[in-house]
């Protein structure tokens, strides 16, 4: 007979295993891994909101910076996921400077390939077409901050005003080309403006290298000028070559322009419509008054109006051009046809033609009859 142990069994008891301090750091591991897993993928919560955040990456920010702001923003719990992961893919020195908008719920990987790929859609700037440099001040004061008196001033700078080859005592209006822009808050007005300028002469240059008797008539200038007159008056594409040869024989003819847009820029800005008395207004950039083109330019025109001015509508011998009021025009060739067109526009919308009595856009709609045949 086998003699029992103290404490045991005949059958032997189970022995307790023991716990290894390895088991605690695979539990530990295994924890931190699920941390790390939470983090990346779901670093604000389980569920990806409406709701966005705007951050701000400062030119030269450095990873832990940026991921400190991106919890400050509530986009992530904690920034350790982010810094790990930016390092273990080599993006942590691809990340660009910019502003962004993210919203609650979207990964780290989501947020990093917006940080690498940069700024995009609606975090851009975007200038339009024909806005004069108090527009654009105003619309960069809303979008960045930036000081309307301070970027008003940069436009003027006798410096950058003769870098960009505007003539000497004017401003860059409409040396500001209407584009995207990847402007961040803490650009300064000077940098913004010289940006602006040189893409404009980068347009211009490619379109004067296209050739063409415009491009010895007029001088770059003067183009740009004419450019923002058309810019302002044509409300469909296809009619920009027309009304440009319009004016363009008018100056040949040495007639006065008498663009309503020239006026509206010497009374301080857009207006509904234009009166009689307006076309009295006192000014170098009235052409209601003063022959040739205004001084300089009245906004600032895309390249579709450059390229207008450069290549009008050919043979064209039209001097006149008056609103259906549906964004079209009549075109004439005298002051007898021009008057045709206006009493029958004027017949139409006494009769309530819906057609022709439909409003334009309230920034470019203009009603005023020209007082004599020499208008358009």
């Amino acid at each position: 007979m086998t003699p029992r142990r103290a404490g045991g069994s005949a059958h032997g008891a189970p022995r307790r295993s023991r716990f290894h301090p390895r088991q605690l750091v695979y539990v530990l591991g295994l924890f931190v891994a699920l941390l790390v897993v939470r983090d990346v993928f779901f670093p604000s919560g389980f569920v990806r909101t409406g709701e966005t955040r705007t951050v701000f990456v400062r030119p030269g920010a450095k990873i832990d910076e940026i991921g400190s702001e991106l919890v400050a923003q509530g986009l992530l719990r904690s920034p350790f996921a982010f810094s790990i992961l930016a390092r273990l893919t080599r993006t942590d020195r691809q990340l660009k400077a910019g502003q962004y908008t993210f919203h609650v719920g979207d990964s780290v990987l989501q947020i990093l390939t917006v940080f690498v790929r940069g700024m995009s859609g609606q975090n851009l700037i975007t200038i339009p077409e024909g806005q004069t440099a108090k527009d654009i001040a105003h619309l960069l004061a809303a979008r960045l901050g930036t000081d309307p008196e301070d970027f008003l001033a940069a436009t003027a700078d006798s410096a950058l005003v003769a870098e960009a080859g505007a003539p000497t005592g004017t401003t860059l209006e409409g040396y500001l080309f209407p584009e995207t822009y990847a402007f961040l808050p803490t650009t300064t007005p000077q940098v913004i403006v010289r940006t602006m300028s040189l893409q404009t002469h980068k347009v211009l240059d490619e379109e004067l290298a296209r050739g063409g008797p415009i491009a010895v008539e007029l001088s770059p200038h003067e183009i740009l000028t004419l450019a923002s007159i058309v810019e302002a008056e044509a409300q469909r594409p296809e009619e920009r070559p027309r009304i440009a040869a319009v004016y363009l024989n008018r100056l040949r003819r040495h007639m006065l322009l008498q663009a309503d847009p020239t006026v509206q820029y010497a009374l301080g800005g857009h207006r509904a419509r234009v009166f009689y008395s307006d076309l009295r207004v006192q000014s170098p950039y009235n052409t209601y008054l003063n022959p040739g083109l205004p001084p300089g330019p009245i906004g600032n025109p895309g390249r579709a109006s450059i390229e207008a001015v450069l290549n009008p509508t050919p043979g064209s011998r039209d001097l006149f051009f008056v609103a259906r009021g549906d964004g079209s025009h009549i075109f004439s060739e005298t002051g007898e046809q021009h008057e045709e067109a206006v009493s029958r526009i004027r017949a139409q919308r006494a009769a309530g033609d819906s057609s022709v009595i439909m409003a334009a856009p309230p920034e470019t709609s203009r009603t005023v009859t020209k007082p004599k045949p020499g208008s358009h």
